[in-house]
């Protein structure tokens, strides 16, 4: 993309924890799983985050073999066919969009019930607000992530002390089992994800193999065990329903001024880093002849048009959905389609390395069990949640690979038209 401004290691950490918006994907995605699990989701947070530390552990592998961008429709295209990297490509941006979208949805939801103001007219603020802090550039975009995101990690320490400080500290076994942990874990893998979004812009970082790899582990690490304990202080206190209520409970108006700033401040961070993540990989296609090549139109060394294009795509679909839906069903059903893409994005990364690892299988033994670990694990979790999510949001998400696989094979035939015309010319 030409001369590019490159991101430090603590830009990109903060870009990376900061785009799971913690506090606000604590409250969104936190709140549908305490609706499926009530007190476990303490537990169900750790096995989230033992399935997602799986899953970043391949990604951390494959971090380290690709320099270029794309991230996890580079891996595929390289390491599998061109069908399979486009059709992962494909499902990439559904999955940064609406993962995206999710957490600015959150925002809204949260602003809507502290203030009251109508929620279509917050999700233009958020949108817009997103929208032009990315066409700002990704320097100032990864600024604003180190001071938004240093600011949450203090916050969210400092609630989840307070809360078992009013539960008296009492220490509980938080182990126990449900029917619905799935369908809790489909949504619970929203929390701490912050890390696939990074993988997609790697040559806009410095030492981008070291410092790549290194916070596809970290983030999740600290993301999850952030969440871990804010549930587990929850669950002392025998909260089994919004969280919002409860923050305004515990704090009254001081806390209601302050926890709007913060979903604020978080919706708008989380929306900043999918987004970009979003637009670096349909560049990516793009520059491969696999998207309109309009998209590899940059400025500055970063591609303006397709932040241009996801930008307006994010504003139009979120308006709309909050028109129809309001933000709480809304956000149901893009946490349900961000979570099944989720999966999908980490099962292709897994067969990737897999595929690497078998050509010295003793070599890479341990990249070899990554993998099967983790299509074992996304597997098992992507089929059992199929049958409890709604059924408009797993025929979207159907629909939507069916898309990509047509689309894939449309331009190999196309391809192929091409390379027989030169031939017979």
């Amino acid at each position: 993309m030409g001369t590019r401004p490159k991101l430090t290691a603590t830009e990109v950490f903060f870009l990376s924890f900061g785009g799971q918006s913690p506090f606000i994907s604590l409250v969104a995605f936190g709140t549908i799983m305490i609706s499926y699990v009530g007190r476990m989701a303490g537990f169900a947070m750790l096995l989230t985050t033992i399935l997602v530390m799986v899953n970043a552990l391949v990604v951390y592998s494959l971090s380290r073999r690709f320099k270029k961008g794309g991230g996890y429709y580079t891996y595929a295209l390289h390491t599998l066919t061109d069908n399979l990297g486009i059709t992962t490509g494909w499902i990439y941006i559904l999955y940064s969009i609406t993962y995206g979208a999710t957490l600015m949805e959150g925002a809204v939801y949260v602003l809507n019930l502290l203030t009251g103001i109508d929620s279509l007219y917050l999700t233009l603020i958020v949108t817009l607000v997103t929208s032009s802090v990315v066409l700002l550039g990704v320097k100032i975009s990864a600024r604003y992530a180190v001071v938004v995101g240093a600011l949450e990690i203090v916050a969210l320490i400092g609630l989840s002390t307070f809360f078992l400080y009013r539960a008296d500290f009492r220490v509980y076994n938080p182990v126990s089992f449900s029917p619905q942990f799935p369908e809790a874990i489909l949504f619970g893998i929203g929390i701490p994800s912050g890390y696939s979004s990074v993988v997609s812009y790697p040559e806009e970082i410095k030492n981008a193999v070291k410092t790549v790899s290194r916070v596809s582990l970290l983030v999740p690490l600290l993301g999850g065990g952030l969440a871990t304990f804010f549930f587990y202080s929850l669950a002392d206190m025998g909260v089994t329903n919004n969280l919002v209520g409860l923050l305004l409970s515990s704090f009254g108006l001081p806390g209601a001024v302050a926890i709007s700033m913060i979903a604020l401040s978080d919706g708008v961070l989380g929306g900043i880093a999918y987004v970009v993540a979003s637009s670096r990989t349909l560049f990516a296609m793009s520059k491969n002849g696999h998207l309109l090549d309009i998209f590899t139109i940059t400025r500055r060394g970063e591609p303006k048009v397709a932040e241009g294009v996801i930008s307006a795509l994010v504003v139009l679909s979120l308006a709309l959905l909050t028109l129809k839906l309001g933000p709480l069903l809304a956000l149901t059903l893009l946490g349900g389609i961000s979570g099944m893409s989720n999966l999908y994005i980490h099962m292709a990364a897994a067969v990737s390395l897999a595929r690497i690892g078998r050509r010295k299988p003793l070599k890479h033994i341990h990249e070899i069990l990554f993998s099967i670990g983790s299509l074992i694990l996304s597997g098992f979790i992507l089929t059992e949640s199929i049958s409890q999510l709604d059924k408009y949001v797993v025929y979207f998400f159907l629909a939507w690979i069916i898309l990509g696989f047509l689309f894939a094979e449309s331009l190999e035939l196309v391809r192929q038209e091409e390379e027989k015309r030169t031939q017979d010319a």
